[in-house]
């Protein structure tokens, strides 16, 4: 049983060996980001596939001259201990025409061979996950770790939430980090676009674009709502994968995950009454610091908001149960 003695001790200590499991194109992306960063002391590359992550770790090594001092080194996935911070992109992309069951119960079989043995060898570690579709196996990677729900979380939409705010920058011509909106639910079709709560500085985005005469109508809203839902999709469609901000997003949560101060980021966690869910893996406004995404907020939705959060909720929960793994 986790007490208030063990979360002391995770906050004294930074985060200083990260293992990334899965170093395909976001994996190796998510190293390169964190290798420039110099968030960790100690780099692990783990993959099924060790001339791939010898490769990247290679190529990486040739990085350190330019950025900051870190020990790289692979590893496989039993010889994985004593980490901080475990990214996993470990899985298998969806197939054409597969349903998000059929690459769901993939990706478990997955999991299976992993979390077992990876948590057992770093109980104390806090556990990203991103891979797809990352709020069902964020669920799927804390029930087969049996961790405390702060150490096991998934980027959920971390990277909706920056594509909003990159959008609504665009639209209004200020910089992106004057605007504070937020994506939740589900990291795919389902999410929810939180136009109520959005503000550029201390005004409702509604006030800014009054004040400035350039009032965003609604067809604009809708596109982008539309833009931000199916990015993956458009991006996809032309270079045939999605990496980098994805990458920059993990090494992000990895400097929050560092140090003792919160930060609030929509990260995919398991719901403990928020919004009166219980069990569900989503992402709403969470705190998150060295030990975990340790409190989520239930922020005040406009009824259509909270209609459509619930929706998200539900379908996620009827996916996770078709796998019959249990609560």
């Amino acid at each position: 049983m986790e007490t208030s003695s063990d979360i002391l001790d995770l906050n004294t200590r930074g985060i200083e060996r990260v293992a990334i499991v899965g170093v395909g194109a976001v994996g190796s992306t998510a190293a390169y980001a964190m290798v420039q960063a110099g968030v960790a002391k100690e780099i692990i590359l783990v993959d099924l596939d060790r001339r791939r992550a010898e490769g990247e770790w290679m190529d990486l090594q040739h990085c350190v001259p330019f950025a900051q001092p870190v020990f790289l080194r692979v590893a496989a996935p039993d010889e994985v201990e004593n980490c901080d911070f475990i990214i996993v992109t470990a899985g298998v992309a969806q197939r054409p025409g597969e349903s998000r069951l059929n690459l769901v119960q993939r990706n478990t079989q997955v999991f299976s061979s992993l979390f077992p043995m990876i948590s057992q060898r770093n109980p104390h570690a806090l556990f990203l996950i991103v891979t797809n579709p990352v709020d069902i196996m964020t669920r799927v990677a804390l029930h087969l770790s049996g961790l405390p729900a702060r150490q096991v979380f998934g980027s959920g939409t971390v990277l909706d939430t920056a594509r909003f705010r990159a959008l609504i920058s665009q639209r209004c011509g200020i910089q992106a980090r004057h605007v504070h909106a937020y994506v939740i639910g589900e990291h795919g079709d389902s999410e929810v676009l939180v136009w109520s709560r959005a503000s550029i500085g201390p005004f409702h985005v509604a006030e800014y674009t009054d004040f400035t005469k350039q009032p965003i109508k609604p067809e604009e809203k809708e596109e982008i709502d539309q833009s931000v839902r199916n990015a993956a999709y458009y991006i996809i469609e032309r270079k045939g994968a999605t990496h980098f901000a994805i990458g920059l997003a993990t090494v992000s949560l990895a400097a929050a995950a560092s140090v003792q101060q919160d930060s609030v980021y929509t990260v995919s966690r398991q719901c403990e009454g928020v919004f009166g869910l219980n069990g569900v893996c989503l992402s709403v406004p969470t705190l998150v610091n060295r030990s975990g995404a340790h409190t989520h907020f239930e922020i005040e939705l406009a009824p259509n908001e909270k209609a459509a959060l619930m929706k998200s909720a539900e379908m996620l929960d009827t996916l996770y149960h078709q796998l019959g793994l249990g609560s």
